[in-house]
């Protein structure tokens, strides 16, 4: 695997994708949340209390709203670029190059990952209109505001870029099927850490969040109780009973180094994609094929693999 052929493979398939007008409906898509985030449609509660609108909040609200709810339509997104080099038949000409699978993995989760960094991009910049917007306490420093979008967002959409690939690469979850267990996988992926409190599973890092702003809860509010949750909809601010001070998430180094650990995480999810990825070998995709290792030793295209011929008797 060199990078000169990684980075090609990335570069080509975020070409080819640029120039669809299915991005230009996910940029739009983007605007249109970044604007329900500006409207108050996207509330992040605590309890009943809510943090003070200034830069880290903002840029915390939108970043958590990236790694929960974008991350599952995220998925469906970028998730189809295998499948795209099979029917273009493209695959058949990278097949025949001079390219490790990993190489082609890697390169289709980088692809993804630079998609869906677009995405938190173009909402990183709703960041400072929000603030505008809502009249907020006061202009953060450019760390406050920019930290969640790099240390929440971007490891988060990582991991969604990579599962993409794996589910593509492995047949049984390449069409419909893998799309329903996307969403209970998501979704056990937000509950579960917030149910054991563990951080090693926060992908999204929610619990980073609740940790941080709840202690800031807690001292301006003693009866705060720990709740968290982030809501769309806007129906939530009816029952705000105030807002607290915070200035954005303490980035210890043991915090940081948890955030970009996810990204290992996704480089190690797309090696093991291109276990199952078949390098566009249509006569292991035919329908009812059997593996290798469960082939009758008579199956004549396993004895011209074997390099044994195969002739009928003579009558």
């Amino acid at each position: 695997m060199t990078p000169r052929a990684l980075f090609g493979i990335a570069r080509a398939d975020l070409l080819e994708r640029v120039r669809r007008y299915s991005f230009l409906v996910t940029l739009a898509a983007t605007a249109w949340l970044g604007w329900l985030v500006v409207r108050g449609q996207v509330v992040l509660l605590l309890d009943d209390y809510s943090g003070e609108m200034n830069g880290a909040w903002a840029g915390t609200l939108v970043s958590v709203t990236l790694s929960t709810l974008v991350s599952l339509v995220g998925f469906w997104i970028v998730k189809g670029c295998v499948e795209r080099d099979r029917s273009t038949r493209v695959g058949e000409i990278l097949a025949a190059a001079p390219m490790s699978k990993t190489t082609y993995t890697l390169g289709k989760c980088l692809s993804n990952f630079a998609v869906l960094a677009t995405i938190v991009g173009a909402l990183a910049l709703a960041a400072p209109i929000l603030i505008a917007v809502k009249g907020g306490a006061g202009l953060a420093g450019p760390w406050e505001t920019l930290a969640p979008f790099l240390l929440i967002a971007l490891p988060a959409m990582a991991v969604v870029a990579a599962l993409a690939v794996l589910f593509e690469t492995f047949r049984p979850l390449a069409g419909g099927a893998g799309n329903v267990l996307w969403f209970f996988l998501w979704s056990a992926m937000l509950a579960v850490p917030l149910a054991t409190q563990s951080p090693r599973l926060d992908m999204t890092g929610m619990l980073v969040v609740q940790e941080s702003a709840g202690a800031a809860a807690k001292a301006t509010y003693p009866d705060y109780r720990g709740g968290f949750s982030l809501n769309l909809g806007g129906g939530e601010r009816d029952r705000l009973k105030g807002t607290f001070p915070w200035n954005g998430v303490e980035w210890t180094a043991s915090r940081i180094a948890r955030r970009l650990s996810w990204f290992g995480v996704a480089m190690v999810i797309a090696l093991v994609a291109a276990l199952p990825f078949d390098r566009f070998d249509e006569s292991r995709r035919k329908k009812g094929a059997l593996p290798f290792f469960l082939q009758s030793s008579s199956d004549p295209a396993l004895m011209r693999k074997r390099g044994v011929s195969h002739k009928c008797p003579d009558v």
